[in-house]
């Protein structure tokens, strides 16, 4: 119950006899609880989807509140919130309570202005598929590795080869950049370098390079 209360949840109801059970809720979302000795946080296979309108709302809320009230975003471990995510279906995140319940969090993409479409998809025809594949391999899958062995079979060592306009560039350089921060666990220099580049000679006003900026600081700021 303090979990969620650090989150912003109010406590609705809280029984402890004849079994502990609690009912917590935020705004129209209501979650129930009950209470089990035998529950192994670690192994906890409790589990469910909150559909909500605005997932980046929700998640900004959420984290807002755990860093004011715990002066910390929890990524590992039990408790956890995982990054914002760009799924095949949705936009999402996961968070995981202190007794091990899972929460996937998550807006439709019809919701969300096709952001994740845009991020998704290219132009060129030679390497849209390719794209695509690896797109969902990453963040659909959740396969870093095998989105690694990908890039490396069909895309150029040096991406600054690809005949491709920059827009679609971008696009793979986030995707490339993102599989090398899972993977090594630092920021790979030259990928972030050919991209900054591109952020700085387009900049911001165009909404499509707007969109590419806000990945890249959902990549690169990572707390």
């Amino acid at each position: 119950m303090a979990f969620y209360e650090t989150l912003g949840f109010q406590t609705v109801q809280l029984y402890t006899r004849p079994n502990p059970y609690a009912v917590m809720k935020y705004g129209d979302i209501e979650l129930h609880f009950y209470g089990s000795k035998k529950t192994v946080p670690v192994e906890n296979q409790n589990m469910c989807y909150v559909q909500t309108d605005d997932v980046n709302g929700l998640y900004a809320s959420f984290t807002s509140s755990l860093k004011e009230k715990t002066g910390k975003i929890p990524r590992g471990g039990i408790p956890r919130i995982s990054k914002v995510k760009d799924l095949a279906e949705d936009r999402r995140f996961v968070l995981t309570d202190i007794g091990g319940n899972t929460l996937f969090v998550g807006t439709a993409h019809s919701k969300l202005a096709d952001q994740a479409v845009f991020l998704r998809t290219i132009e060129n025809a030679e390497y849209a598929n390719h794209f695509e594949v690896l797109y969902d391999l990453m963040y659909s899958k959740e396969d870093s590795h095998s989105a690694s062995l990908m890039r490396v079979k069909f895309f150029p060592g040096d991406l600054g080869e690809l005949q491709v306009s920059d827009l679609d560039l971008a696009k793979i350089l986030l995707v490339a950049l993102d599989i090398e921060l899972q993977q090594k666990q630092i920021l790979n220099d030259e990928l972030m370098n050919k991209l900054s580049a591109l952020l700085d000679q387009y900049g911001q006003e165009h909404a499509d390079w707007s969109r590419i900026a806000q990945k890249a600081d959902d990549i690169v700021n990572v707390e």
